[in-house]
């Protein structure tokens, strides 16, 4: 047993080093339960026993390492993406190019209880994201998922609690980095989706007459993302999803991946309304708490309030998708504000009128409206071609989060084995939103070309 031991550890601190980062959520998407297991005896060899551990005999790409039971199952997975991205103004005199590991990540995931309990760890050792805070208001950007969820034995109502994608963002979160249609999420989710944040979740499903689905979606958290792994500021964040289909469920999992890679022989459809309220907000949108604390006379906490609502489509065909979405967010600014606190907790007073302290407050909130919209075909030789545009429209007075305002993106994809070996070329043109000298660049090229491995 020892030796059997030895082995197991060996392979987790192996996987571990190639860890991860991830911006979105598995929920059902359908891991391979296809193959053969074997029994594992105490020494680490194959043994014809009935019960006791079991490893899958026929591994097939993305399947990860599992170890079986009789009522438990536990699977070990790591996805790499390689990246390459060029960028030029569109007057060419300005040109950037970088190779990078866009996401490299370690996951484990598991059932107990005959699928009564579900759990997922996932580790995010390639990070990007630089927080601007410092001190006391900092964040983990290491665990990205953290939670153990119940399911009923039917699956139709399932309870979790910990940290997570959240279900109120829009449809792109929905879909893992490595299932994407395109390189990146639209200007929409990096604009509005808060995606990672700890709190308590409930998803239902109910079936209607004529094969129509309805999954009902609450979700109440702590508003702070990542960073309420150290601290609560201001309320919870309180939010609802529906999604109907009227077509009932998608092949293989399809409502968790972007393209059509399983070619629905019928019609597939999703139609998503969802909204969220954060209750005294600390941050931009909801992603890093504590960024910005405000306070009356009496340096009494006194927080803006953070809604958003969310209308969304996702269709799938014999190999074509299209999804779309409008995001509308908005800001609630209190009356009584009269300075802020610093990162490093000193009171700073404000001068200035009301109506200028309530600019100044929502100079640091994504807040309007954007629109994306995206459409995609995967043909019988597994090459696919896909286009998309979005546009935002911030509020007057919001904060700077849409210095490009649109974007126009065409993408070709080969897929060798699904998602999960593939190689994607992409060229995206962003439009400033603001020239600001009279013959200033008026957008940004992008060129990018990445590689997909799932283990």
């Amino acid at each position: 047993m020892k030796i059997f031991q030895t082995k197991i550890i060996v392979f987790i601190l192996f996987s571990t080093l190639f860890c991860a980062n991830a911006i979105a959520q598995e929920d059902d998407y359908v891991e391979s339960e296809e193959g053969e297991y074997v029994e594992v005896d105490e020494d680490g060899n194959i043994s014809n026993k009935t019960d006791g551990l079991r490893l899958k005999k026929n591994y097939n790409l993305g399947d990860g390492l599992t170890l079986i039971s009789k009522s438990t199952k536990i699977n070990f997975a790591q996805s790499l993406q390689l990246l390459y991205v060029f960028n030029t103004a569109d007057d060419f005199e300005t040109t950037n190019s970088q190779f990078r590991v866009r996401r490299a990540r370690f996951k484990m995931t598991g059932t107990l209880f005959d699928n009564l309990v579900y759990f997922r760890i996932r580790l995010n050792l390639v990070s990007n994201f630089q927080s601007a805070t410092s001190g006391t208001r900092s964040f983990n950007n290491v665990l990205q998922d953290a939670y153990a969820e119940y399911r009923s034995p039917n699956g139709n109502h399932r309870l979790n609690f910990g940290l997570r994608a959240d279900y109120i963002d829009s449809r792109e979160v929905r879909f893992e980095g490595e299932v994407l249609g395109l390189i990146e999420r639209s200007l929409i989710s990096s604009a509005y989706d808060a995606i990672f944040d700890y709190g308590i979740r409930y998803q239902g499903e109910i079936t209607i007459k004529n094969n129509h689905l309805i999954k009902p979606y609450l979700s109440i958290t702590s508003g702070d993302g990542n960073a309420s792994l150290q601290k609560n500021y201001g309320g919870f964040k309180y939010g609802a999803r529906l999604d109907y289909f009227p077509f009932g469920k998608f092949a293989g999992g399809g409502e968790f991946y972007m393209e059509d890679i399983y070619r629905e022989k019928r019609p597939k459809l999703i139609i998503g309304g969802v909204y969220s309220y954060n209750d005294g907000t600390t941050s931009a949108k909801g992603t890093n708490g504590g960024r910005y604390l405000y306070g009356d006379s009496n340096q009494k906490e006194l927080l803006p309030d953070y809604g958003k609502f969310t209308l969304e489509y996702l269709f799938k065909y014999q190999g074509f998708y299209s999804m779309g979405s409008y995001v509308k967010a908005q800001a609630y600014i209190p009356d009584g504000i009269a300075g802020e606190f610093k990162l490093n907790g000193d009171w700073s007073p404000y001068t200035g009128t009301s109506e200028e302290i309530k600019n100044t407050v929502m100079s640091r909130l994504n807040t309007g409206s954007g629109f994306n919209v995206q459409a995609g075909y995967v043909l019988p030789s597994n090459w696919s071609f896909a286009a998309r545009y979005t546009s935002l429209d911030p509020e007057k007075n919001a904060a700077d989060f849409a210095s490009q305002d649109k974007a126009y993106s065409v993408i070709t994809t080969k897929y060798f084995n699904k998602n999960n070996l593939k190689i994607q070329a992409e060229i995206d043109y962003e439009e400033n939103r603001l020239v600001q000298q009279p013959n200033g660049s008026k957008g940004i090229f992008y060129g990018q070309l990445m590689l997909t491995l799932q283990l």
